[in-house]
């Protein structure tokens, strides 16, 4: 992460350090500048998360109401039995996890920090896609094209030789 972020720095600096020709680029061209800034001030803040090494648990959590089926049971009456899963995609299929009681809390806590994690990552793909296309904005405005040799005219040139 140190190498992403160090790059960036460099290359944030290059930038800084072009010439632009004319005073409206030089505007758009600070206003990409503040841009790349913020955005990568966004990566770290956006990294940080990943950066714990505590426990998270895929899915999430929801209180389960279910009849048993026993014909005598309070359930069979309208009072359904409760309990509290994990819900989470396993290979393509949504598999529940019964959460032991008294671990409630414990469980709740470890899934926001998975989905805390989910959220900074997806956020995190945003973010690198917009500091590209300002990178490309700004090598736009820094690119010139190799001048075009001046085609010399021979002496001979445009005279009509009568022979």
């Amino acid at each position: 992460m140190s190498f992403f972020l160090d790059f960036c720095a460099r290359l944030l600096y290059a930038y800084i350090v072009m010439g632009i020709q004319f005073k409206t680029d030089k505007r758009k061209f600070s206003r990409l500048r503040q841009s790349l800034v913020h955005l990568t001030d966004e990566v770290r803040q956006l990294v940080d998360p990943f950066l714990s090494d505590r426990p998270v648990i895929k899915g999430s959590v929801y209180e389960l109401k279910r009849k048993c089926g026993k014909p005598g049971c309070k359930c069979a009456r309208g009072e359904l039995h409760r309990r509290m899963v994990v819900s989470a995609s396993e290979k393509g299929k949504t598999k529940l996890r019964v959460i032991p009681r008294g671990s409630l809390v414990e469980v709740e806590s470890k899934v926001r920090r998975y989905q805390k994690l989910r959220r900074a990552r997806t956020r995190l793909v945003e973010v690198h896609k917009k500091i590209l296309q300002v990178m490309d904005d700004m090598e736009a405005m820094r690119r010139e094209e190799i001048p075009s040799p001046v085609k010399k005219r021979s002496p001979c040139e445009g005279q009509k030789w009568i022979w």
